[in-house]
């Protein structure tokens, strides 16, 4: 992702995709998992209810999201959560 605004459309994007899949079953649990920025990759952020197939992304917090908010209520948290993590590119 190149910055800021890279990450919070792409997380966005990913919270809209899991909103229905968790009102469907609100037992599942989904986590944040992300892909680090290397030389050979731009990093990348992901909500799965199981690890993504590539074994490089990393599980981005110990908690899954939280089912009893809204989408941007977990935008708002998750945004300050994805600052921190190395998934903008390098210079």
């Amino acid at each position: 992702m190149k910055n800021v605004a890279d990450i919070q459309t792409r997380l966005k994007a990913e919270l809209n995709q899991w909103f229905p899949k968790q009102c469907k079953n609100i037992y599942d649990d989904y986590y944040l998992y992300y892909l680090p920025t290397t030389p050979e990759h731009i990093g990348d952020i992901l909500i799965c209810k199981e690890a993504p197939a590539n074994p490089e992304y990393q599980r981005a917090e110990g908690q899954s999201l939280s089912k009893d908010k809204t989408v941007n209520q977990n935008f708002n948290h998750l945004r300050e959560v994805c600052n921190r993590l190395p998934i903008c590119e390098i210079d």
